[in-house]
């Protein structure tokens, strides 16, 4: 790799970095009280309907085990269940209740609103060429996934 690459790559690994913990201070959903990892789950669910604990472990780049104590808080708090698979016994999927869309919903209109204050900070034509290149940039990584990364192609998590 050239030099020049090399510091686009390191330069991008950087600001995504940045971009991430920025999201993170600017959208404090813990006042839901749900950690970043719970509310990971519900909006992955949210997309796929249900999984396995095992499918979400994978998607999350989490231990089984780490997974299984969020659903456990999440079964507690009524937001998620786990249903035995009718084909197979042994098959346990995890799934969103009424509870759990409903606090998402909630939570989805909090963040829309900041959203769309901080793409009005940047101007309809940077706000869509940057939409633009990150919907490729996340398209490109689910070509790259044998397993759904970020939910439905086409839909912001």
């Amino acid at each position: 790799m050239n030099t020049e690459r090399l510091d686009i790559v390191q330069k991008l690994d950087t600001i995504v970095e940045r971009f991430v913990r920025g999201m993170r201070a600017h959208f404090p959903e813990n006042k839901s009280g749900l950690t970043t990892t719970q509310l990971f789950v519900m909006r992955y669910l949210s997309f796929v309907q249900q999984a396995k604990s095992s499918e979400i472990a994978r998607i999350a780049g989490l231990s089984p085990g780490a997974i299984t104590q969020v659903c456990d808080e999440l079964v507690r708090l009524h937001y998620v269940e786990r249903v035995r698979s009718n084909e197979d016994r042994r098959v346990v999927y995890v799934s969103l209740t009424e509870d759990g869309k409903r606090q998402l919903r909630l939570l989805s209109i909090e963040r829309t609103k900041k959203l769309g204050d901080l793409l009005d900070k940047l101007g309809e034509d940077d706000a869509r060429q940057f939409l633009n290149l990150l919907e490729r940039m996340v398209e490109i990584l689910d070509n790259e996934c044998d397993a759904p990364c970020h939910g439905r192609k086409g839909e912001a998590e």
